[in-house]
């Protein structure tokens, strides 16, 4: 796929280029080596467990006793008023006080179906959050998904619902079918003693393949499924996009209708349905 111009030996300069080119389809090899030699040993060792209140997916700042559970903000010396309403949030959180909350780009969203109050999200880099707040797609998700709840109660009549934000870098539930993909949310809902799992990854999917295997998730879950075979468990995957689907038609050369089949659904053009479409797979119940 390198255009033969780069390629010419015209140019000592472009040996720079090539130790590029090699390293980089060097990384790419042990990377998927690695990747298969890692599963190969996990699949035997597979299993559901349930989430414990100390579980590493929670938010938490590291110290030299153990784990202290909450947001770390780091703020410059000089932004007494952003420490000043800070401070006040944290007062209402301990308080139960749960009422919106926002301040020079940073925003406390409430949804009592969340594992934990509250998520945080930020525009722009007034302070530094960790674990890392909300990205835009990933707010609108959460916001979208409570709109949902709150327009169709009678929803909720024959189930649970719970969601939680998926951490990455060690602590989040990854997986290495596909490439170390950590998606965004998990989704629980249980009816009648059964349970259903959904991975939803909120993301722009302009500058991903086809066969790409964070596109492909939504068969590896379905394979997961079955290898640790429990007749109560379903797991599903959804990619929510917020690249518009026209542009994905003229990229990927498919309809929207194919996307959809494999679990794409677009956050904007389908803002009144997508949520909908990502509780209800494989079912065939109507809010």
């Amino acid at each position: 796929m390198i255009p033969e111009s780069q390629l010419a030996f015209d140019s000592f300069e472009k040996v720079r280029v090539w130790q590029e080119v090699a390293q980089a389809l060097l990384r790419k090899y042990v990377e998927r080596y690695y990747t298969f030699r890692k599963r190969e040993w996990e699949l035997p060792h597979l299993e559901y467990r349930e989430i414990e209140e100390d579980d590493p997916n929670f938010p938490s700042v590291l110290r030299v006793s153990s784990p202290e559970y909450g947001y770390r903000i780091l703020i410059e010396e000089s932004q007494n008023e952003i420490v000043e309403k800070l401070t006040e949030l944290k007062a209402a959180i301990a308080a139960g006080d749960l009422k919106n909350w926002e301040f020079r780009g940073i925003k406390a969203i409430w949804f009592g179906h969340h594992l934990y109050q509250p998520l945080l999200y930020l525009e722009g880099g007034v302070v530094e959050i960790s674990p890392a707040p909300l990205n835009k797609g990933e707010r609108q998700f959460v916001e979208d998904l409570k709109a949902f709840l709150e327009a169709n109660p009678d929803y909720l009549k024959k189930r649970d619902l719970y969601l939680l934000r998926n951490l990455s870098k060690g602590r989040g539930v990854g997986f290495f079918e596909a490439s170390n993909f950590h998606p965004d949310f998990i989704l629980w809902q249980l009816e009648d003693n059964c349970q259903r799992l959904t991975f939803v990854d909120p993301k722009g999917i302009r500058n991903i393949g086809l066969e790409d295997p964070k596109i492909a998730f939504y068969k590896t879950v379905k394979e997961i499924q079955q290898r640790l075979g429990d007749p109560a468990m379903t797991l599903e995957s959804y990619i929510v996009s917020n690249t518009p689907s026209h542009v994905m038609q003229k990229q990927w050369g498919i309809a929207k209708a194919e996307m959809l089949k494999r679990h794409i659904v677009f956050q904007e053009e389908d803002k009144d349905s997508y949520i909908g479409d990502v509780l209800q797979a494989g079912i065939g119940v109507e809010a």
